[in-house]
């Protein structure tokens, strides 16, 4: 397998290799916020319901902003969205590190989750402007979330060390944030430099189908529909994510007692399961098919988190953490790449912004609902919620996208 991914990186078009290779810098910043929000939270004095309630109303703020954000892509072009929502991450964890009242995190929470609005609206749809197939669009996007997940691991585990190292002044973990701050806008910088400006096929004019000044095509309803029912598959992935993974240090902290080092490590050997969870996908995807790899994903990952649900020591839910970071992240990273592949060009910023509203919705009600089931001690309870989830989520693709999605991609291949 390793030889594989090797053959594949080598094959990659050099802005697609650009991009993947500045990754790595946002990662780590990402791991090390990922790991301290919560803790510098819970020692400001904010309650575990008012964190759900801070985490869901960023995701609801991105779900609002994810429909106009896919129009202003159109006229300020991916990679000047990409840039800039990476430059407004920057600024938010600076606003989180000075801030120490509600209303200042708040404000902290509403600006980083506009930046995060402005890269997912932009940076699929922009790597895979650089591609040159389908077969490349699958193999740049499985790097790039595996290098993601790979240095996100790294910055977990430094995000566990840092406050010893760099102690602050509101909480241990204030220096933390300018850091991974830090991270974030350097490699905003470094995207705006190396990355080549690809033209925009989808923009004003730009589109070589037709001629100029004339009037774009209505969208069908059959068309539209399959962008709907994409965004459905899209809303319980958003769903299952933030049902478990924001709360996961808080889980392990209260649950199982563990201090922040043991935490940052075991976040960060997880994130290593992500990545080989990353490289595995490709490979596995072009020896069985979409079709059986949805199936085995989604029933393997319903079958984890139903048994993480479960009274055990902590070393055994540990192993299962483990385990459930390799599956979890090969479903996301097939439903991702599959979806956005199936989808036409000219609609793929269309499709940028409803996914991202759809994932943004089942974020929020995770968000909330995780909060306040954690709020009450009810630890299992978002296990099952997630396994019952992924089972509804198989049956959402079975019956209702599994044809559309085979036809299209067959007809794209």
């Amino acid at each position: 397998m390793w030889a594989y991914t090797v053959q594949q990186f080598r094959d990659l078009s050099p802005g697609v290799r650009r991009f993947i290779a500045t990754e790595s810098l946002f990662g780590i910043g990402s791991g090390i916020f990922n790991l301290i929000l919560n803790l510098h939270l819970l020692d400001l004095g904010v309650s575990k319901g008012e964190i759900g309630r801070i985490t869901s109303l960023g995701a609801l703020i991105m779900g609002l902003a994810s429909l106009p954000a896919g129009l202003v892509v159109k006229y300020v072009g991916r990679k000047t969205m990409l840039v800039g929502g990476m430059l407004l991450a920057f600024l938010a964890l600076i606003l989180f590190g000075l801030g120490t009242g509600i209303g200042t995190i708040t404000a902290a929470q509403v600006v980083w989750s506009l930046s995060i609005t402005a890269i997912v609206n932009s940076e699929i749809q922009l790597i895979f402007e650089y591609c040159r197939s389908k077969k490349e669009e699958t193999s740049a996007y499985s790097l790039l979330f595996a290098i993601f997940t790979l240095f996100t691991g790294i910055g977990t585990w430094l995000g566990g060390y840092l406050p010893l190292w760099l102690p602050g002044h509101s909480t241990v973990y204030q220096y933390a944030f300018f850091v991974a701050g830090g991270c974030l806008g350097l490699s905003g910088l470094l995207r705006g430099v190396l990355l080549p400006t690809a033209p925009d096929k989808t923009a004003s004019g730009a589109s070589t189908a037709k001629a100029p000044g004339a009037p774009a095509k209505p969208k069908s309803k059959h068309a539209f529909s399959f962008l709907v029912l994409l965004s459905l598959l899209i809303f319980i992935s958003g769903f299952t994510f933030s049902m478990l993974n924001p709360f996961l240090n808080v889980i392990l902290k209260f649950r199982f007692g563990m201090e922040d080092g043991q935490i940052s490590g075991l976040l960060a050997l997880s994130g290593f399961f992500f990545f080989a969870g990353s490289l595995l996908m490709p490979y596995v995807l072009e020896r069985w098919g979409s079709r059986r790899t949805f199936f085995i994903l989604f029933v393997y990952n319903a079958l984890v988190v139903a048994l993480m649900a479960l009274s055990m020591p902590a070393s055994v839910f540990a192993g299962l953490l483990l385990i459930r970071g390799a599956g979890f992240t090969m479903l996301n990273n097939l439903m991702d790449s599959e979806c956005m592949s199936a989808v036409a060009e000219e609609d793929r910023n269309l499709f940028a912004g409803m996914r991202t509203v759809s994932r943004s919705i089942g974020n929020t009600i995770a968000s909330f609902w995780a909060g306040y089931l954690l709020a009450g001690n009810h630890n299992a309870l978002p296990f099952v919620l997630t396994g019952l989830a992924l089972l509804t989520g198989f049956g959402v693709y079975a019956w209702f996208v599994q044809g559309k999605l085979d036809r299209r991609l067959g007809a794209q291949g």
